[in-house]
């Protein structure tokens, strides 16, 4: 019996030694960029086309993989700081900036010409994330504004017009903001389900619809908070039930306590890692199975369990990461016009 015993406790050693030599190797491969403007905003057509934006009024550009990036100034915005993009192909894209007045831009010719399409003056605009689940519908998420209500735009027309129906979202706490700094606090599934994260408040919230953002519930997270400078940077979901949120505290990019979080019923509960990621992270992103990579500006960390655990893969930080849906490729880029390649391999 006893020799059994033994031979189960061997074997399981052995079987984990095995499991964690398996475990995906990330390839991160630093690609010439144009510009030194430091980016925040990232979106992958595919393979081949992939866009970014910045400060300096910067957005970049490939259509050969990353190999060349073309370089574009928005004409009479060289001050503005484009803290999130999303495109459809290598021509029609919308980009919005940080601060106020709040603008979105939208591009039909390739970043050529940009057309004003939103605008906001008030002292308290503040755009965080931009996102559509088609041509033809999307949102926009920003800061609370007058009356203590979050920002929320819907276009139902290509982009053409915007709506703010923030007053469908739940009241902001004292201090409660979203985090512009990777475009990826406000995440979608399908045309039904959408999540939003914030921060800043003595709690950082996830605020839920099922229904397309028609009614919203929100729920509480164990990720660390209290500060302004504190809170869920980003997520990413598998599927309508399993996802991941990632931050800390920006000011303290070492510390590794409570910067990591998962759920496996739709964001209704979340639960902390049991190894949590190197340090604070402003940017997480789906790849497959069940798993997920996140970067901040000391590294980059990899899970190939759901979020339970991290482990620390490179020593290259980035605002922000995306990989193409279920594949092994993807794009990260942060300060001073750095970009990466990253493939899982």
């Amino acid at each position: 019996m006893r020799f059994f015993q033994k031979f189960h406790i061997v074997f399981f050693f052995l079987l984990s030694v095995w499991a964690n030599a398996q475990r995906a190797s990330v390839n991160v491969a630093l690609q010439e960029s144009p510009s030194n403007a430091h980016f925040r905003g990232l979106w992958l057509v595919n393979e081949q086309i992939a866009w970014v934006s910045g400060t300096q009024g910067t957005i970049l550009k490939t259509t050969d993989g990353g190999t060349n990036w073309q370089k574009i100034v928005v004409a009479g915005y060289e001050d503005k700081d484009f803290r999130d993009i999303v495109a459809f192909d290598a021509n029609k894209a919308f980009i919005i900036n940080a601060g106020s007045p709040a603008y979105i831009l939208q591009t039909k010719d390739g970043g050529i010409s940009w057309q004003k399409v939103y605008e906001n003056t008030s002292p308290k605009a503040f755009l965080d994330d931009i996102g559509f689940w088609n041509e033809k519908t999307g949102l926009v998420f920003g800061d609370p504004d007058e009356g203590g209500y979050f920002t929320l735009l819907k276009t139902e027309d290509y982009g053409a017009t915007w709506e703010n129906i923030g007053e469908s979202l739940p009241k902001a706490q004292e201090n409660e903001a979203g985090f512009a700094a990777s475009g990826t606090i406000m995440r979608f599934r399908d045309t039904t389900h959408i999540w939003i994260a914030t921060g800043g408040g003595n709690t950082s919230r996830v605020l839920f619809s099922d229904n397309a953002g028609k009614t919203w519930s929100s729920f509480n997270t164990p990720i660390m908070a209290g500060k302004n400078s504190q809170g869920i940077f980003s997520m990413a979901f598998k599927d309508k039930k399993s996802g991941v949120a990632v931050g800390g505290d920006y000011t303290k990019p070492q510390e590794s306590k409570l910067t990591s979080i998962y759920t496996k019923n739709g964001g209704k509960t979340w639960k902390l890692s049991k190894e949590f990621s190197s340090g604070y992270r402003s940017g997480v992103s789906y790849v497959s199975g069940n798993s997920y990579i996140a970067t901040g500006t000391n590294g980059t960390d990899f899970s190939d369990n759901g979020g339970k655990s991290w482990q620390n893969v490179s020593s290259e930080g980035f605002n922000t990461i995306r990989f193409l849906p279920n594949q092994k490729i993807g794009w990260a880029v942060g300060n001073k016009g750095k970009i990466a390649r990253i493939t899982i391999l």
